[in-house]
């Protein structure tokens, strides 16, 4: 189902599986494009978690997905601000909510306040600054260029990048980190799968979807038992 939530700067969509259930799992997505390239798998993730009785909803954040704000209208801020305000929305259920964090989403994770963080191969923002840069076009005028960046065909603003440069992870209790078996990085389980998010186009992969919604299911129960 498409439903919506508002935040100070407008209405965005967000996907919903599920809305009554004892728990709502609200998706915090990768950032720029690896957000469609792993949408795919993350609506399959959504699905596959209702038909566990999970209840999930996946927002488009400001400027992203079918956002009506341009991207180069956007601070990091505004990420937060809005995944706050969806956060709310989906509370009113009255449910416990969890977030289930991909990458760069795990920057802004935090902002929804949930009762659990579950987060896959979550990244400093300094790291993915670096993979975007690699391929960085600049853009605007003369006048605006320090400002003004194009990244896959979308203006962001400088502002925006130096932000996520600045941004970890937040360390919160209640966190469970997996990463994939090829990530020797710190976390509590590695998870076979391919990374998805630096393929050049959308994807999927049954290993990496079986293996978040196996280790996603367990973790809620862990969470409710405790």
């Amino acid at each position: 189902m498409i439903d919506s939530y508002r935040w100070s700067r407008g209405a965005e969509h967000m996907l919903r599986f599920g809305e009554n259930a004892a728990v709502q799992v609200i998706i915090v997505p990768p950032l720029f494009e690896e957000a469609n390239r792993t949408r795919h798998l993350l609506v399959d993730v959504m699905r596959t978690l209702s038909s566990h009785g999970v209840a999930t909803v996946l927002p488009d954040l400001p400027g992203m997905g079918e956002s009506m704000l341009p991207l180069q209208d956007v601070e990091l801020q505004d990420w937060r601000t809005a995944l706050k305000a969806c956060a709310d929305t989906v509370r009113q259920s009255g449910s416990p909510i969890m977030t289930v964090s991909l990458r760069g989403g795990a920057l802004i994770d935090d902002a929804a306040e949930p009762d659990a963080f579950w987060r896959c191969a979550p990244e400093t923002g300094q790291r993915l600054v670096r993979d975007l840069l690699r391929t960085r076009l600049t853009g605007g005028s003369e006048s605006d260029r320090a400002e003004t960046l194009i990244l896959a065909g979308n203006k962001v603003r400088q502002s925006l990048i130096d932000a996520i440069a600045a941004a970890t992870p937040a360390t919160l209790p209640n966190v469970r980190t997996v990463r994939l078996e090829t990530d020797q990085a710190l976390s509590d389980a590695q998870i076979a799968g391919a990374p998805l998010w630096r393929r050049s186009e959308p994807g999927d992969d049954p290993a990496l979807l079986s293996a978040i919604v196996g280790d996603v299911t367990q973790w809620i129960r862990t969470c409710a038992a405790s």
